[in-house]
């Protein structure tokens, strides 16, 4: 990258902080602009594509995590049922089971996992930690256990058009995803539940004193986080034709993170799913521009760290400038 092309990003940087657009899309925007004039196969359309297409997953298994974390708790169990869907699909499958239910069966292990952790955590009071961190052993257990630690491949015209399939021209998970995730983005801004879920992550002291449900609130808050991990598995099944008792390992994390740098904390009551998807297709563009860049893979992952620290901090003190701006209007009129 010459002179000018760094004077050109950096110029477009200050622009957009000086917008306070969110530091989340100034780091889409800028991330974008820089591998795409480091490499000009970034901006290819067929690498767009897979950009979004890599995203799908990330972000399902990050739309009901965020909800979780939105009411201040944490589902460290995500990970364990991607892998547990993932690897459901094809066992059943290849067992005899009809394709349509060897889809929905595993949807429904999801929400089973996050009803039980969510009766355990609300209704029991036993600590989110030590339920969702249970919950993950056992579900990655039974996924070693049920493939006996091996990749089971699966062969099916049905579950590989889901995964590979395209409709206008855009993968099918693409639709999928895109569609999943308005639905969360309107359920989260303009129903009740979505007006809950924001009150029990303020206080949950005064949500209950405002009639709020507790109790039900966190119940399918945790059934909606294990039904979009289990909807994540079933996805990377049918992308890859494969199920593999290994494939949610990072998942967690990587969706913890996704939602932390897309704005949303874990002290809850703020963010949300708009954030997310910023997050997760910052996360893909990432890995995306580092490997047509040629870095190395043991490089990566400290890279992404430094950035995701690096968008944190654009976003704190963002936050800052408009608290301080706030203070200054209401001391201006009550002077």
């Amino acid at each position: 990258m010459n002179k000018s092309q760094k004077g050109g990003a950096a110029g477009l940087l200050a622009g957009l902080r000086k917008l306070n657009i969110p530091g989340i899309l100034v780091g889409n925007i800028v991330l974008f602009v820089l591998f795409g004039l480091a490499n000009e196969r970034f901006l290819s359309s067929y690498n767009i594509m897979m950009i979004f297409r890599n995203t799908c997953t990330l972000l399902m298994a990050a739309l009901g995590f965020t909800l979780v974390i939105l009411i201040g708790k944490i589902d460290m169990s995500v990970g364990s049922v991607v892998s547990m869907a993932a690897v459901s699909v094809v066992v059943l499958y290849n067992a005899g089971v009809p394709v349509a239910l060897a889809l929905l069966l595993p949807l429904l292990i999801g929400i089973a996992v996050g009803v039980i952790n969510g009766l355990l955590i609300a209704k029991c009071n036993f600590d989110f930690w030590v339920v969702t961190f249970g919950m993950m052993s056992v579900f990655a257990g039974l996924a070693l256990v049920t493939t006996d630690g091996n990749t089971v491949a699966v062969k099916n015209d049905f579950i590989n058009w889901i995964g590979n399939g395209k409709i206008a021209g855009i993968y099918v998970v693409i639709w999928i995803t895109v569609i999943l995730a308005a639905l969360m983005v309107w359920v989260q801004k303009k129903t009740k539940f979505g007006y809950d879920v924001f009150a029990l992550g303020g206080s949950q002291a005064v949500a209950s004193v405002s009639g709020i449900k507790v109790v039900k609130t966190s119940i399918i808050v945790y059934a909606l986080s294990g039904l979009f991990a289990a909807l994540a598995g079933v996805l990377i099944a049918c992308m890859t034709n494969s199920g593999s008792p290994a494939v949610g390992v990072d998942y967690t994390f990587n969706a913890m993170a996704a939602i932390v740098i897309g704005g949303t904390p874990f002290i809850g009551g703020k963010g949300g799913i708009g954030g997310t998807i910023l997050g997760a297709l910052l996360m893909k563009i990432l890995a995306s521009g580092l490997s047509l860049v040629g870095i190395p893979a043991t490089w990566q992952k400290a890279i992404t760290g430094f950035v995701i620290v690096a968008l944190i901090i654009i976003d704190v003190v963002n936050d800052h400038r408009k608290n301080i701006k706030a203070q200054r209007r209401v001391y201006n009129n009550v002077g």
